[in-house]
């Protein structure tokens, strides 16, 4: 079914935020200071803060997706330089400190998200070397080390950006096929398969998954949404709306964030929501956009209907009846973010305090 946004304020009612391969949402200090400093002047601010946490430095490392199992158990992929190649990078939060677990080697990878239902069964996802190009990259946590796990052969140019696991038998994998189109891969306890449909005919990769159960499946794209109902894929959306990232609370209750294409001077922050029968624009609140600076949210996670996050080039907290803006750290930007049902929020991305001294960071609420 297609729909269009429509464009007028509702009311909305686990969470996990989409990583972007193709770009880097990075700020710039400049950037983020512009944007705070109207936020307090002309827009909402509200009390809630993202603060920086210690964690391992590693030098232009970057982390681009993130998901708690519990507050004790929490991880966070990406990748770092290392020579000529990047290396995949897993860090993990066991209710005290941030560290790094070792991942295998490769000649060349990076993680772009991660997710799983246990501390025993988390899934890792991105790219790795093949020959000249890249092809797409599987690694499985059994709760002592991660392994690479085989998938089918997908060709050079194919990656992996976004997972969602939903049981132990029932994962998906999504991203970008050797064309240049959808990747879309499922996990039924046994082997990683390649889904194939109509639906897929014409979109861009698959940059953000979400679900909320095996037949309400959600997967976005830059110009479409898809849904799976349990025995097939169906366009949802499509329309001028750039999706990255998308979090499914129930099937009367779906948000996707990401951005309006042909603003200024490229593309506006935007949030939808899906509330059972059609799309709607949920308006936010964008400090970049009386300066003509383009903007995007790159993650979305929920602790509640009534506690929703959005993050990229500015982060905002949904209370139930609006969006208003959240205090972060200047220099750091944020790629990917989880949200636990206790409150506990956790972002992911870059701090960079100088143009060539940059890390991975890790925010928390």
């Amino acid at each position: 079914m297609n729909t269009h946004i429509k464009d007028h304020n509702v009311k909305r009612q686990k969470c996990h935020g989409g990583s972007l391969r193709t770009a880097r949402t990075h700020l710039l200090c400049g950037l983020l200071a512009i944007g705070i400093s109207v936020c307090a002047s002309n827009l909402a601010l509200g009390g809630q803060s993202l603060h920086l946490v210690s964690s391992p430095f590693i030098n232009n490392s970057d982390l681009r997706g993130a998901v708690a199992i519990t507050d004790k158990d929490i991880w966070a992929v990406g990748e770092f330089p290392s020579g000529n190649n990047d290396v995949t990078l897993a860090e993990h939060f066991d209710g005290a400190t941030w560290s790094v677990v070792a991942t295998p080697s490769l000649k060349s990878g990076r993680f772009f998200a991660v997710d799983g239902v246990a501390g025993n069964d988390v899934w890792a996802v991105g790219n790795q070397a093949s020959g000249s190009s890249f092809t797409a990259l599987i690694e499985h946590w059994n709760g002592a080390s991660w392994s690479v796990i085989s998938g089918p052969k997908v060709g050079t140019g194919a990656s992996l950006n976004t997972i969602i696991a939903i049981s132990s038998s029932d994962v998906w994998a999504a991203g970008e096929n050797s064309a240049g189109g959808v990747l879309m891969e499922h996990w039924d306890g046994v082997s990683w398969s390649v889904i194939s449909s109509p639906a897929f005919s014409g979109v861009t990769p698959i940059n953000g998954i979400s679900a909320d159960s095996s037949n309400d499946v959600w997967a976005v794209a830059y110009s479409t949404i898809l849904h799976w109902n349990g025995q097939t894929w169906s366009q949802s959306l499509s329309s001028s709306f750039r999706g990255v990232a998308v979090t499914a609370l129930s099937p009367t209750n779906v948000w996707a964030a990401g951005s309006r294409s042909g603003e200024h001077p490229d593309a506006l922050a935007q949030v939808v929501h899906w509330d059972g029968a059609s799309w709607s624009i949920s308006p936010t609140l964008n400090p970049l956009a009386a300066n003509h600076v383009s903007s995007r949210f790159s993650g979305i996670a929920a602790v509640s209907a009534n506690n929703i996050w959005v993050i990229g080039s500015f982060v905002e907290q949904w209370n139930g009846s609006s969006w208003s803006l959240v205090s972060t750290p200047s220099g750091v930007g944020a790629n990917g973010v989880t949200a636990l049902t206790d409150g506990t929020v956790i972002a992911v991305g870059q701090q960079c305090t100088s143009s060539t001294s940059c890390s991975a960071a890790i925010l928390q609420n």
